[in-house]
């Protein structure tokens, strides 16, 4: 089952001003955990971390109502 995505709008000026390759990178890696569950997920109260390529996308996932929301990027590596 799928997840729909939320990106809260203050992630959404950081996501937009990331290099372009940096970008897809947290895309993909939200978009393939929303679809198929894969991907690199730590938790870390009260919220999920997913690893993607340099970054972390602090993540809020709701599984009754199917969304996951996009908090925050944090550069990590």
């Amino acid at each position: 089952m799928s997840f729909r995505v939320v990106w809260n709008f203050p992630v959404l000026a950081t996501f937009y001003s990331l290099p372009m390759h940096s970008a897809f990178m947290i895309d993909r890696a939200v978009v393939r955990f929303a679809e198929t569950g894969e991907g690199e997920l730590a938790w870390e109260a009260p919220h999920h971390l997913l690893s993607a390529g340099f970054h972390d996308a602090v993540l809020a996932i709701d599984r009754e109502a199917r969304t996951i929301t996009v908090l925050r990027i944090y550069r990590v590596r």
